[in-house]
């Protein structure tokens, strides 16, 4: 058992030599090895960092493309607009002069119909005045006439009557006479 324990005791030992080794032998590789991986880390960084500044870069000048190409669109629309504004203008102006002509030849002819209007009922008036005249001067002619005739008719009618009563006088003188002569 001794010799077990001494056997253990060397093989703890030599197992404690071996740990010290093997962890001096990892210290070391893991020192290497970080050191590979910071100087990976710092490649990388620097890739990253160019690769940055190249995107950076091209965001930029993509911006800048971008940006030129807002302007030159905003600029060909401000022009479009200003031409479109100026052609709806002038059109406007065309159309509203167009309408203010119109107004002006319809305002004319308006006053021309109003004018043979007007003469037309002047007219009329003065046709029914010399009308409403020529009425009244038939209407006093044919009153004159008809008074003319009834005085004619009772001329007539009262020499009727005295004819009729000279008649009748001398029919009754003519009978008294005869009735004298028969009675004598």
């Amino acid at each position: 058992m001794e010799e077990v324990k001494k056997e253990i005791a060397a093989t703890s030992d030599e197992q404690d030599y071996r740990r010290e080794g093997q962890m001096f032998f990892l210290g070391s590789w893991v020192q290497g090895e970080i050191r590979d991986l910071r100087n990976e880390i710092r490649e990388l960084r620097k890739e990253m960092a160019e690769k940055e500044t190249g995107l950076r870069q091209e965001i930029n000048t993509g911006i800048s493309l971008l940006r030129q190409e807002i302007k030159t669109v905003e600029n060909n629309l401000r022009q479009e607009m200003k031409t479109e504004n100026n052609n709806l203008r002038h059109e406007m102006k065309t159309e509203n002069n167009n309408l203010r002509q119109e107004i002006a030849a319809l305002r004319q002819e308006t006053k021309s119909l109003e004018n043979n209007l007007r003469q037309e009922i002047a007219a009329l008036h003065q046709e029914m005045k010399t009308e409403n005249n020529n009425l009244r001067q038939e209407t006093k002619s044919l009153e004159n006439n008809l008074r003319q005739e009834i005085a004619a008719l009772a001329h007539g009618i009262k020499s009727l009557f005295w004819a009729t009563i000279g008649i009748a006088v001398a029919t009754l003188a003519v009978t008294i006479s005869v009735a004298i002569k028969v009675w004598r």
